[in-house]
């Protein structure tokens, strides 16, 4: 038997596994392990493919593995972590609208979906990634300077949006074996800022690929 075969699924299922693990660390409260095992998600989501095409093990149960272990990890997870966070600002007459935030899980299913019947010849995204959402929910706790929880549940809100809309957004998948430009001008900018600052650029790094993204599409068409 060809163990081969079955390493792009195993790490796919781990994906899963790290977005049951980040939604125990909410449970507990504890955003750094929350984050880390988010951002082990993005990893493994980054990597699986990359290892099933390496090995031309590629299969459609990976693909729809993919999506289902994903809705773990970057739907119920920052779904779950607005509802916390909307619990924690509402008046307490306006606490029952905190399960208004599933409608985060409700469009990472929806995209997701729409990821699945989408031609794998498309390199761009269609609307934001999940897991950079997922990024962005789950580094709010770190941003370094106190922002209104109201405008954090509107940029919330509007990346929601975005995650559901046409909007095309540049992707990191690489081009006849090259980077895009894209991911060069984004790496170069941005990756020392991760590296300085690291959890606290966090969020503001996914709204600058958001922003950044868009107007990079609209001067390429």
């Amino acid at each position: 038997m060809n163990i081969i075969r079955f390493l792009p699924n195993t790490l796919t299922l781990l994906n899963g596994f790290s977005g049951c693990m980040a939604l125990l660390s909410l449970f507990e409260n504890d955003y750094d392990k929350t984050l880390m095992w988010v951002l082990i998600g993005v990893f493994l989501d980054s990597i699986d493919g990359l290892v099933a095409r390496a090995f031309l093990v590629s299969s459609e149960i990976g693909k729809q593995l993919d999506s289902l272990c994903d809705v773990i990890s970057f739907g119920l997870v920052p779904g779950y972590f607005m509802y916390k966070y909307l619990n924690d600002f509402l008046p307490y007459e306006f606490v029952p609208l905190s399960i208004l935030a599933f409608v985060v899980t409700l469009a990472s299913i929806f995209r997701l979906a729409r990821f699945n019947i989408t031609p794998s010849s498309q390199l761009d995204f269609q609307g934001m990634p999940t897991p950079a959402f997922a990024l962005f929910v789950v580094g709010i706790p770190f941003i370094p300077f106190e922002i209104n929880p109201i405008i954090i549940t509107v940029v919330v809100a509007l990346l929601t949006l975005l995650m559901v809309s046409k909007i095309m957004l540049p992707s990191q998948k690489f081009v006849n074996g090259k980077p895009s430009n894209f991911f060069w001008l984004f790496a170069v900018i941005f990756i020392p800022v991760l590296l300085i600052f690291r959890s606290q650029a966090l969020s503001l790094t996914v709204l600058a690929y958001a922003f950044f993204g868009i107007l990079y599409m609209r001067l390429k068409a």
